[in-house]
């Protein structure tokens, strides 16, 4: 009985020696906690991460965080603005300073917005999809017309082309704080719709309606690389030879296109078709790049017309309906209004148009 005492004791004690040697294996151990302001929003998204709530044998000693993006951080806690839509993993390590880790995620669900200008008030508007309205910024110049988002000395930037009564600019934004974040003069004298490039060669594409030229523009500066008028497209494509083609431009849109340079949506007022053009790019970014219609084009109702712009957005193309005040969604290889449509935003001359994603 003694010696089955002594046994159970010492059994005892060696069990409380590992505990105590290790108490991660009985207690709470190394957790990482996440606290975020927001998990759902839209474009441009802002949101605060914290993990002072994770736990650690004598505290953490590293945080290391990643956002779903190339971005990552060592902070114990921040914010993080979502620049581009998409499902984004919001991840948290934590080591402790016994050496173990932890790891906990998030997902983070950012939606696509929706860029209004308005001529009559100086305004961009911010819009969810569905409409409702998230915010906007009072302009530095007046008329605002074109707008895009684009990446500019390698930060996502608003970038707004301004008629500005007659002292035509493109100004350049923080789409987060509405902050100017530079302004460079617009080519020729009634600056319409403004695109960006995002693959490859990276560029501005914007069409002015009294030189009724498209122009190719350094995204950092404005300047001009390109310009490309009736006479050019006459010589180049056959398909708009005979037809009115940059009379009376309403649109202007860059799509990508997988392992290609992309192409342009041009939208003709005087005859409501919409008409694909092709870029052949240049060896470098100097170089001339060249422009070619691509197909027939497609008329569109003329019941949406005048249009002011129109961007695409998940293989539809949307306009600007301007005396209808709202914005429709077309399928752009039919022509055919597909019955989804924005309206109900403020303003009273709705010009510009750009959806983030």
């Amino acid at each position: 009985m003694k010696r089955l005492s002594m046994v159970a004791l010492s059994l005892i004690g060696t069990l409380l020696a590992i505990g105590l040697a290790g108490c991660d294996l009985f207690g709470p151990g190394t957790s990482a906690v996440i606290g975020v302001s927001a998990t759902d929003g839209t474009v441009p998204l802002t949101v605060t991460f914290d993990g002072t709530g994770s736990t650690g044998t004598d505290g953490i000693s590293t945080y290391h965080w990643t956002f779903g993006t190339e971005d990552e951080s060592y902070e114990t806690s921040g914010t993080y603005t979502y620049q581009r839509a998409g499902t984004f993993t919001l991840s948290l390590t934590v080591r402790a300073e016994n050496g173990k880790t932890a790891t906990e995620t998030v997902a983070i669900r950012v939606n696509p917005a929706v860029w209004v200008t308005d001529e009559s008030l100086d305004r961009v508007y911010r819009l969810s999809l569905d409409g409702a309205t998230l915010g906007f910024f009072d302009l530095p110049a007046k008329e605002p017309r074109g707008v895009t988002i684009a990446t500019v000395n390698g930060l996502t930037t608003l970038v707004i082309a301004c008629a500005n009564e007659g002292f035509q600019k493109i100004i350049y934004l923080d789409p987060v704080t509405g902050a100017l974040l530079q302004e460079k003069p617009a080519p020729a004298q009634s600056p319409e719709e403004i695109t960006y490039g995002a693959t490859g060669q990276k560029m501005l594409w914007h069409v002015d309606g009294q030189s009724r030229m498209i122009y190719r523009l350094n995204p950092d500066t404005a300047q001009v690389f390109d310009s490309f008028g009736q006479t050019y497209f006459k010589a180049t494509s056959l398909q708009v030879r005979d037809v009115p083609f940059l009379w009376t431009p309403q649109g202007l849109d860059w799509v990508p296109v997988t392992n290609a340079p992309g192409f342009l949506w041009y939208l003709e007022g005087e005859t409501h078709v919409l008409w694909k053009i092709r870029i052949v790019p240049g060896y470098d970014l100097m170089a001339n790049t060249q422009l070619q219609v691509d197909g027939q084009g497609v008329e569109l109702p003329s019941g949406i017309f005048p249009v002011t712009a129109i961007d695409s957005y998940d293989g539809k193309l949307w306009a600007v309906d301007v005396d209808r005040h709202r914005i429709v969604e077309i399928d752009p290889v039919t022509g055919v209004l597909t019955g989804r449509e924005i309206s109900g935003f403020p303003g009273a001359a709705p010009a510009g148009l750009e959806i983030q994603f």
